[in-house]
C-alpha cells in the first residue's frame, strides 16, 4: 500500500493495480448509449432519449453494487449524413456525491442536456457515460453533509429493480416480449403517447422463432 501511495502522489495511476475483492479489475466507467431509428430534432424527443439511457446506466449501475460521482451526457451527428458536416458535443458533471439512484441520474443528465442543446441540428446518437465509479455505501461524506438520498427513495429503487425483474422472468413471453426491456420505468422515459417504439428504442424485426424458449413459438401438428 505505501509503495502504491508514493506512485500515486507522484502522479503515477495505480488503479490497474488495484483488483476488486473478488479478484477480477472494477470495472472505472458505465456506458449507455444508441443510434436512434431516425434522426432527432425535437428537444423533448432526445430529452427522452438521454432519460432513458440514464435510468438504464444506474440500473446497471446498481446490479453491479457500484456508485458514481462524473455524468457525461453527449450528443452526435451522422457523419454519413446528407446534411452539414458531423457535430458532436458533450459535457460532464460533477455530482455532489455517488449514487447510482436512477431519479437523481436522470434529473442531473436532462440538466447536463439543456446545457448541450442547440436548435437546428438532427442528432441520430446520444448516451450516458457514470465514471468514478466506487463502491456503493462506503462514501466518505463531510462532517455536516447529509446522506444524498433518503431512504425510503433507496427503499423505492430496490422495490422497482425488484419488480422488473421478476416481470422479466415471469411475463417475459407477453409483457416485456410486447413493451421491451423495463415495462416498469420512470415517466420520464416513456415514450411519447400514441408510439409503438420510441426513436430510441431499437427495433427487433423478423427474428427467428424461440423454439426452446417461448411456448407460442411452437410448431402446432394438426
Amino acid at each position: 500500500m505505501a509503495s502504491t501511495l508514493v506512485r500515486e502522489l507522484r502522479g503515477y495511476p495505480c488503479l490497474g493495480l488495484a483488483p476488486s475483492e473478488d479478484g477480477t479489475l472494477a470495472r472505472r466507467s458505465l456506458c449507455c448509449s444508441r443510434t436512434f431509428v431516425r434522426p432527432l430534432s425535437a428537444f423533448l424527443d432526445v430529452t427522452g432519449a438521454v432519460s432513458a439511457f440514464a435510468a438504464r446506466a444506474a440500473e446497471k449501475l446498481r446490479c453491479q453494487g457500484d456508485a458514481a460521482h462524473l455524468l457525461t451526457v453527449f450528443l452526435g451527428k451522422s457523419r454519413y449524413g446528407l446534411e452539414p458536416p458531423p457535430y458532436s458535443c458533450s459535457t460532464t458533471l460533477t455530482l455532489p456525491g455517488n449514487t447510482s439512484d436512477s431519479i437523481e441520474l436522470v434529473c442531473y443528465a436532462r440538466a447536463a442536456l439543456k446545457k448541450l442543446w442547440q436548435p437546428g441540428h438532427r442528432y441520430t446518437d446520444a448516451g450516458v457515460v457514470l465514471d468514478g465509479l466506487e463502491t456503493a455505501g462506503q462514501t466518505q461524506l463531510g462532517l455536516f453533509e447529509a446522506a444524498p438520498v433518503s431512504e425510503k427513495r433507496t427503499h423505492l429503487i430496490a422495490e422497482l429493480d425488484a419488480l422488473n425483474r421478476r416481470l422479466n422472468r415471469r411475463l417475459n413471453r407477453r409483457l416485456n416480449r410486447r413493451f421491451g426491456h423495463g415495462s416498469v420505468r420512470l415517466a420520464a422515459t416513456v415514450r411519447a403517447t400514441g408510439q409503438v417504439v420510441a426513436p430510441w428504442e431499437g427495433q427487433a424485426q423478423w427474428c427467428t422463432p424461440q423454439y426452446t424458449t417461448q411456448l407460442e413459438d411452437l410448431l402446432l401438428v394438426g
